[in-house]
């Protein structure tokens, strides 16, 4: 009879998620991502025991009493089953542990820096270790006979003899990968249970079995409709079956013996990737399956057809060769059906009808019509009525439905996971934000690499901040929806500032900050309604930006923002675009461009070089620098030349002036720990060009980076690089390769360099040649640098329109007459004298002592003129109380009168909103098809032509003497510093 499996159902997120039975069969054990372990008494109990043990899990392995938990902290933790109590370690490594298996006698563990651990279960034992793979261990399976087989991440799968330690069989042709997570194809060894001689493996589409002895292929497990690759396998524990797990989600499962695949339920909708299988130790014909996405299921039901079915089967296949009928998938369903249940009635009693009928049921059924009696048959030909036709219809689509593959969620660029107690909110070349929740505290830390600029600051987590964004003027600290009703918030402490330094923005209740990026100038925001929100780093709220799709990562420089989305749905690689957003002033720009990704990779980090260069870095290793001139992306830097298998790099800062990166690597780990305080070192930048072992390589390479990225003495590397290619290329006699690289740079400063090295060498015909270049390239670079200059000239002008409008417009004077009170006789100086201006005698010079030539102040009479104020053409100043002339006798006390005569001062001139008013309506009349603004600027230009005609000269007074003119005494030039009362 057919196996029946059972829908996955949630066990762990989305992570490596691994499987087994207790050793005796009763409960099921998972262990996840999440770095909890699960105690289930069957796959949908409702409640199941769950244990926080780790951050991370990787494997686990129940025997006797004990538990083994391979954590993220690179050990095997032994605990006392079922209390989970702490009972030792068992294995200690540099890298986490991917895999454990044992036997009787010994105890393996792997881990991902290619290590494997074997320890001997008897009191005494010595741990050894096998040699070291050059890749991660994948999986691992020991056989009765002490062989343990492991599949590494180099593709190879290798076979030991833990008594003597050897290396007995090598197998070539598996699949290969650069790391144990996120790795799908484990290709399981699996050993025979009861004899351990046959060892089994998936390669491919299909299942390879080895004899132990010879070593030679015994046998291939295939399936003919299979549409994916196997991923992991196991016998059964009796070694009846085999079962295999596919990419697709499919189970398939052979009678080992005759090799025939039993039928049943294979696959179920939205099936992911099959990435652990346990059979139950009762061999009771069950098995627990989980995917990548944390979820569990099981397929039961499997055991072998018995005699009764067999004779069924012959004797329909006899009456299919009398009646000289074809196997084919045209014959009558009904004729099939009468004969099946004919043959039933004869060869067994009613159980053996009812299963039969059930069993055929099973295989012609359509979902969904479970409600119907046990004698009507839904048979695809028959119809009832149009409802059933479209209930039919439906659900035979929904079989067929397309595949869906996982999304990459947002994440923080510089942070480490929010589920770790002490991690990194933010770590970049300005300083380090630091979260600490446990039991004793709830705080961030803020520390800035250079501690001159800025001090650190300590401070209470009460809002339970969980993103931080950091500048050298800002820090930015955003938190999520709180529980109890308080929104998602926004509080940013300006590091500039004076006085109260902290604002703060509290998001509508319908949305939800989940990434937050400073820079020195704005504070961008991401929130879970796609929408960008940007402030300025003094608290001014700004544009509010709707994101064309889900948002995966954010970074700011200057007036700059990037916001990686999804522009797609995930197939097998993600499908991710990038908004470069430019915001000076109130005038927003925007490109948006795609971003490349290694296949099947997901984004790892974003962020700007300090050259503003937007720079992307993802899961395989790989950074790409964005080269806006051309609107391309390039490879700078392959982080796989920097690390170990085992290793991970955390990005700080890409320093394209110096063409370095500043990495972090964490060794045997995915993400740096805040104790030991890790260590940033520099790496180099990787072009991966061809034959870089070769000298043309590397300066090939060398040539490439300095025409493209923007690094200092990059016109001096360029020209040397380039000589030397010449020089090289001459040398092996290839003079047209010379020439062409020579043309290609197109630049005339190399051009008498390779002329003067040509002639060097007795290659006059390439002297003269390129000598002909010299001029072309010459009237190239004057026609690109006129055309840069007229750009640049367009737009200064236009700027300085732009500014000169927005000035008028905010310092135009108001000519409004000012109604100002009459000023009334009475002084408030009481110790003032009285003076009338008409009648009083002048006031005596304090500095009268001294001659009025020494001095430098004009005659008496025209002093005593100079002294009385001033009174406007048109303006009577015969009334002495006029209250202008007492103001400006007022104002006139303290009032210097050094010059020699008092002259009016030049008019200002019409400011050009005046005129542009007075003249619109005649520019209105020359100009009728012009808009508003451009009627303004050709107004401006006029009003600037006439300025320059109408300006009056400026005044003759003259700032240095004439050589023929006698010298000014001392004594003058001391007195015209000093003031007198008029």
């Amino acid at each position: 009879m057919p196996f029946n499996r059972s829908p996955m159902r949630y066990g762990h997120i989305v992570g490596y998620t691994n499987v087994v039975y207790q050793e005796n069969g009763d409960r099921i054990l998972s262990v996840g991502y999440d770095g909890d372990v699960r105690i289930w008494d069957g796959v949908f109990d409702d409640d199941a025991a769950t244990h926080c043990v780790a951050e991370n899990v990787w494997a686990t392995l129940q025997y006797d009493d004990r538990l083994l938990i391979a954590n993220d902290l690179n050990s095997v933790q032994a605990y006392k089953y079922p209390e989970l109590e702490k009972d030792g370690i068992e294995f200690r490594f540099t890298a986490f542990v991917t895999s454990l298996v044992r036997n009787g006698q010994y105890l393996a563990a792997g881990s991902e820096d290619g290590k494997i651990k074997i320890k001997p279960t008897e009191e005494g034992g010595v741990e050894f270790d096998l040699e070291e793979l050059p890749g991660p261990v994948l999986s691992m399976g020991l056989s009765p006979k002490n062989l343990l087989a492991a599949s590494c991440g180099d593709g190879k799968l290798r076979v030991w003899d833990l008594e003597s330690k050897k290396l007995l069989k090598t197998v070539d042709g598996l699949r290969k990968a650069k790391s144990f997570e996120g790795n799908v194809y484990f290709a399981t060894p699996s050993f025979e249970p009861r004899r351990g001689n046959v060892l089994a493996y998936p390669k491919g589409n299909e299942i390879v079995v080895l004899n132990t002895a010879t070593w030679e292929q015994q046998k291939v497990l295939k399936h003919t409709t299979l549409s994916s690759d196997f991923t992991c396998g196991g016998f059964s524990p009796m070694g009846e079956f085999f079962a295999a797990g596919s990419a697709k989600g499919e189970v398939v499962i052979w009678d080992f013996k005759t090799g025939v695949v039993i039928k049943g339920d294979e696959a179920t909708i939205d099936s992911f990737p099959l990435i652990g299988l346990t059979w139950n130790p009762k061999n009771n014909g069950e098995l627990t399956i989980c995917d990548d996405q944390g979820q569990l299921g099981n397929a039961s039901g499997i055991c072998i057809d018995d005699d009764a079915d067999e004779g069924n089967d012959l004797m329909e296949m006899a009456e299919r060769e009398a009646n000289g009928a074809e196997d084919d998938d045209d014959e009558d369903i009904n004729d099939i059906y009468s004969k099946h249940v004919a043959a039933q009635k004869i060869l067994a009693d009613d159980s053996d009808d009812e299963t039969s009928i059930n069993k055929f049921k099973s295989q012609y059924e359509i979902h969904g019509d479970k409600d119907k009696p046990l004698g009507a048959v839904s048979l695809p030909g028959e119809v009832d009525d149009e409802d059933d036709n479209d209930e039919a219809r439906s659900a035979v689509s929904g079989r067929y439905s397309a595949k869906s593959y996982p999304m990459q969620k947002y994440f923080q660029s510089g942070s480490t996971p929010d589920h770790l107690e002490h991690r990194y909110l933010v770590y970049n070349h300005v300083g380090i934000v630091r979260a600490h929740s446990d039991e004793k505290e709830n705080a961030i830390e803020v520390e800035y690499h250079d501690s001159s600029n800025h001090h650190g600051m300590h401070m209470v987590n009460f809002l339970n901040h969980t993103m931080a964004g950091l500048s050298e003027s800002v820090v930015a600290l955003a938190c999520p929806a709180g529980t109890d009703s308080k929104g998602s918030k926004l509080v940013c402490v300006n590091m500039v500032a004076f006085g109260n330094r902290e604002w703060s923005y509290t998001m509508p209740d319908t949305e939800e900050i989940i990434g937050v990026a400073a820079s020195d100038k704005t504070v961008v925001v991401v929130t879970d309604a796609n929408l960008l929100r940007v402030y300025t780093s003094k608290g001014t709220q700004r544009e509010v930006i709707s994101i064309p799709g889900p948002p995966v990562s954010l970074a700011a420089y200057g007036d700059h923002i990037l916001i990686a989305y999804h522009r797609s749905a995930a197939t097998e690689d993600q499908h991710l675009n990038m908004m470069i957003i430019t915001c000076v002033n109130y005038r927003l720009r925007c490109r948006d461009v795609p971003i490349p990704l290694s296949p099947g990779s997901e984004l790892r980090w974003i962020g700007y070089s300090d050259k503003g260069s937007p720079v992307t870095y993802d899961s395989e290793g790989i950074m790409r620098l964005y080269l806006s001139s051309s609107n391309l992306w390039m490879p700078v830097f392959d982080a796989t030349k920097s690390k170990s298998v085992s290793d991970s790099v955390f990005i700080v800062h890409v320093f394209e002036s110096i063409q370095q990166v500043q990495i972090i690597v964490c060794r045997g780990a995915k993400y740096p720990l805040i104790n030991p305080r890790p260590i940033p070192m520099n790496a180099t930048f990787y072009v991966p060009a061809c034959e870089q072992d070769t000298e043309k390589g590397l300066m090939e390479a060398d040539l490439l980076r300095s025409m493209y990225l923007k690094y200092d003495d990059a016109d001096k590397v360029m020209k040397e690089t380039a000589i030397k290619l010449f020089a090289m290329a001459c040398r092996a006699e290839v003079e047209q390769r010379a020439k062409d690289l020579i043309e290609t740079i197109a630049s005339s400063q190399l051009i008498p360099l390779a002329c003067k090295y040509a002639r060097k060498i007795n290659r006059v015909h390439l002297a003269e040649t390129l000598s002909a270049l010299h001029s072309t390239f010459q009237d190239q670079e004057k026609l690109d640098e006129q055309y840069e200059m007229e750009i640049a000239r367009e737009n200064a002008s236009m700027v300085s329109e732009l500014e000169h409008i927005n000035l008028e417009a905010v310092t135009k004077k108001d000519n409004t007459p000012k109604i100002k009170p009459k000023p009334l006789t009475k002084r408030k100086n009481p110790f003032k004298k009285d003076e009338s201006v008409t009648a009083s005698p002048s006031t005596p010079n304090p500095l009268g002592h001294l001659t009025a030539n020494a001095i430098g102040f004009p005659s008496p009479s025209v002093s005593n003129r100079s002294t009385t104020p001033s009174t406007p053409s048109g303006v009577s100043s015969t009334n002495g109380h006029d209250g202008d002339s007492e103001s400006a006798v007022e104002n006139s006390e303290n009032q210097p009168t050094n010059g020699g005569t008092s002259t009016p001062s030049a008019s200002s001139g019409q400011k050009f909103m005046p005129w542009y008013e007075s003249k619109k309506e005649q520019l209105r009349e020359e100009n009728p098809t012009v808009s508003e603004s451009e009627l303004i600027k050709i107004g401006l230009r006029q009003f600037k032509t006439l300025n320059i005609y109408l300006t009056p000269p400026a005044n003759g007074e003259k700032r240095k003497r004439d050589e023929g003119e006698p010298g000014e005494s001392g004594v003058s030039k001391l007195a015209k510093f000093g003031f007198f009362k008029k």
